[in-house]
């Protein structure tokens, strides 16, 4: 029993017996849990797209670029663990480092620990309304307008194509591009920013060939403010009421919005409502001919031109009937 028990002794020593470190066994050691690391790894597995991430951008970015071309490769959630250390440069590799042994059990995880870890590098977006500040100036050209709304928008969070075009529209100038969007909607913002482009891309040529072709010292801005524009009275559908109250009328349905006030001219005599200042009557602003002219033929304007047709027939049975009198009294005679 004496020899059983001194045996027994000796090979627990030996067990337990102090001895040089093992490094191998801490190598061993991950950072992810047994079952990630027991999955299968492709060795030739090269990751499209993603740049080293450092800790200086938005972390939001990196980890959904590197989990979107992860997916449409199709490898499991193990390998999008394993393989996204290589990934990370500089500050973000120190960081990967510090984790606890086995802390990570799936990409998910590892990502709601990356993120709040380099949160002070994530873009704060703004929101839409401050578009507001992008809306164009006093005397300032679409192609300028363009480029400061472009790169207001790139700075605001995502929006919806209502609310995209909602706010381009309310950000033009009154005139006659803010008409258009009234009358013809565009259905996608693709569509309302492209109709923008276009249409100051043609004033821009009409500009152009304009100054090419008067002499120095004379401008006209009628083809830019209004490329189909008309300028006789007869080219107008007539209403049935004055210019002044059509106006009145297209305001209270909010069909149309003022433009700034304009520029006083000499004759005082005369004052234009929508226009807002002196020096021509409203009925002989062809510019507001056209946006009421714009509103008729879109069929927004029906109730300014359907009288008009019932009184002329009323008109005319009038004078029939008149005809008719005048005729018997003459046979009578």
């Amino acid at each position: 029993m004496v020899n059983e028990l001194s045996a027994e002794f000796t090979r627990w020593q030996h067990e337990h017996a102090s001895g040089p470190p093992d490094h191998t066994a801490s190598l061993l050691q991950t950072h992810f849990m047994a079952e990630i690391m027991a999955q299968p790894y492709p060795l030739d597995l090269h990751i499209p797209g993603n740049k080293e991430y450092n800790g200086r951008t938005d972390p939001d970015v990196h980890i959904n670029t590197y989990y979107g071309n992860m997916l449409m490769m199709g490898v499991s959630d193990a390998v999008m663990c394993r393989a996204f250390y290589s990934t990370l440069s500089g500050r973000a590799t120190e960081w990967f480092r510090t984790l606890d042994p086995g802390s990570i059990s799936c990409f998910a995880n590892l990502a709601t620990k990356f993120t709040r870890k380099f949160v002070t590098s994530k873009i704060i977006q703004k929101p839409y309304m401050y578009l507001e500040k992008a809306k164009q100036l006093e005397g300032e050209t679409l192609i300028d307008f363009l480029v400061k709304w472009k790169a207001a928008v790139g700075e605001v969070e995502p929006m919806d194509d209502l609310t995209a075009i909602h706010m381009l529209h309310i950000s033009l100038r009154a005139g006659y591009l803010y008409q258009d969007f009234i009358l013809h909607p565009p259905t996608t913002y693709e569509e309302a920013l492209r109709r923008v482009t276009d249409y100051a891309n043609a004033v821009k040529r009409s500009q152009e060939v304009g100054s090419s072709r008067k002499p120095p010292g004379r401008s006209d801005n009628r083809s830019a403010e209004h490329p189909r524009s008309r300028t006789h009275p007869e080219d107008f559908t007539a209403l049935n009421r004055s210019a002044a109250e059509a106006l009145q009328y297209v305001q209270s349905c909010n069909l149309i919005r003022l433009p700034r006030p304009g520029q006083e001219g000499k004759d005082k005599s005369k004052h234009c409502a929508y226009h807002r200042c002196s020096g021509h009557d409203t009925e002989e602003c062809t510019t507001l001919r056209q946006l009421l002219e714009d509103l008729l033929q879109a069929g927004k304007l029906d109730k300014c031109v359907g009288k008009r047709e019932e009184n002329k027939k009323s008109i005319g049975k009038r004078d029939h009937q008149r005809s008719d009198r005048y005729e018997r009294s003459d046979h009578d005679q």
